[in-house]
């Protein structure tokens, strides 16, 4: 994991230039890089021009791969190389995003771009103690602040590990502490009491949390297959430094056997009305059919409102302005249980993805690109 995030953020080192000599942006980021150009120097806008030359000469490269892997035909590979060049985009980002004509891009977030954009606004997200990469730390600063959370269980890291709680008996899910995507997240199944779970346990080298697994409320139990379904609710301080929720997206499994709802376990993504919580249509992370009617299950989909929708608005914004308030932008990850809404994770990078994928439009039409913009010029 640690390799992992080394590499990660090395990726991430060098944010891309939009451009060769001039920064081709949608309008709400033409400030931004109005901005960027003015403040290189000469030896970085020559390599940002070179940088610029190869990726015009990877897009065919990159088109063909594409076209394979979705299975489009050739005038497909040749729209998308038009407009990928017209509009310096990934053609894998025109075809995750249903691009057709080049204006829609006006109102896109690129894959490339969002990185360096959350690194400026967003610093903390990038520092080695970020409450939000460190799902104890997570844990701990909502349990401080008595907001309903995951409880801690116990802790595993180097072969040592700490009980917090009694398992009572309860069927228990473990998480690595750093982890993302689903990945590493195991099911230990009912545990009897505090030493059954110390054996399971031992030897456990990487930082590890274990705790109870979360019942999923009642309305959604004939969408939620056996995974847990979560709501990814994202808030940005405003002008003002409040809280606002620019965006939600529903995710459920589409496999019974998936132990996860995230993308990479093949779950589905819905967009979410943000006023009443209401889903629309849903559609796989990484292509694929749409779907109004679950999959496997034939339960529907689209139409259908979230329970408890107003308190999950009101926990991730109360999380955010008392928590968290150290943070500009947080996606939270909410679990909608027969008790209420119950914060499972929160994030600091985000994405970018499956917000506009789900809901089919850019994230520049909404609150969400104005408080982009806004505190990039704040923060410049």
């Amino acid at each position: 994991m640690a390799g992992y995030n080394r590499l990660y953020y090395l990726k991430k080192a060098w944010p891309l230039f939009p451009g060769i000599l001039r920064p081709v942006a949608a309008p709400f980021l033409r400030d931004h890089y109005a901005r960027r150009r003015a403040g290189r120097g000469f030896l970085r806008a020559g390599i940002d021009a070179l940088i610029g030359i190869g990726f015009h000469l990877w897009i065919p490269r990159r088109a063909a791969r594409v076209q394979r892997r979705f299975g489009y035909d050739a005038g497909w590979r040749r729209r998308a190389i038009a407009i990928a060049r017209a509009r310096f985009a990934d053609p894998n980002d025109i075809a995750l995003f249903r691009i057709e004509h080049p204006d829609q891009l006006d109102q896109y977030l690129r894959r490339f771009e969002d990185a360096a954009i959350n690194k400026r606004i967003n610093p903390l997200g990038w520092t080695a103690g970020c409450a939000l990469a460190d799902k104890r730390l997570f844990a701990e600063r909502c349990a401080a602040a008595g907001l309903p959370h995951a409880e801690t269980i116990a802790t595993a890291a180097g072969g040592r590990v700490r009980i917090l709680a009694d398992p009572a008996d309860r069927p228990m899910i473990a998480k690595p502490a750093h982890g993302e995507g689903g990945d590493g997240v195991r099911m230990l199944g009912p545990i009897a009491d505090a030493q059954a779970l110390m054996a399971r346990l031992r030897g456990i080298q990487h930082p590890t949390l274990v705790q109870p697994l979360i019942g999923v409320h009642a309305e959604l139990a004939d969408i939620a297959l056996g995974a847990l379904p979560t709501v990814r609710i994202v808030t940005i301080l405003d002008e003002a430094g409040r809280p606002e929720v620019v965006s939600a997206t529903f995710r459920c499994a589409s496999d019974p056997r998936a132990r996860v709802d995230n993308m990479k376990a093949g779950g589905l993504i819905v967009p979410v009305d943000l006023s009443d919580g209401r889903l629309g249509t849903a559609c796989f992370g990484y292509g694929g059919h749409d779907h109004d009617i679950h999959p496997a299950t034939g339960a529907p989909i689209a139409g259908r409102t979230l329970p408890g929708w107003a308190m999950a608005i009101g926990l991730v914004n109360e999380a955010h302005a008392g928590a968290f308030a150290d943070y500009v932008l947080i996606g939270w990850d909410v679990a909608l249980t027969a008790d209420g809404p119950m914060l499972i994770e929160g994030n600091g990078k985000p994405g970018v993805l499956m917000p506009q994928r789900a809901a089919r439009r850019g994230l520049g039409e909404s609150r969400y690109g104005v408080l982009l913009a806004h505190h990039l010029a704040t923060r410049s």
